[in-house]
């Protein structure tokens, strides 16, 4: 079953950039002053997740120089 994440979005300039890291635009709605653009996304699986864990552990540690 695929999990979901959502969120909200009210400015329109970051639509590209949000559909580059994998979000999807499921609805727009009327509000003050605009519109009101509601996304979502896969959330990783856990072998993904785990995968992506480590992958940040390493950059962390690299860019702080640690070589333990």
């Amino acid at each position: 079953m695929t999990r979901w994440e959502y969120t909200i979005l009210d400015n329109p300039g970051r639509l590209n950039e949000l559909g580059e890291e994998g979000w999807e635009l499921v609805g727009v709605t009327s509000a003050e002053g605009g519109e009101r653009f509601y996304l979502k996304r896969p959330l990783p699986s856990l072998r993904e997740q785990i995968t992506l864990d480590q992958r940040k552990m390493v950059l962390d540690a690299a860019e702080g120089g640690g070589g333990e």
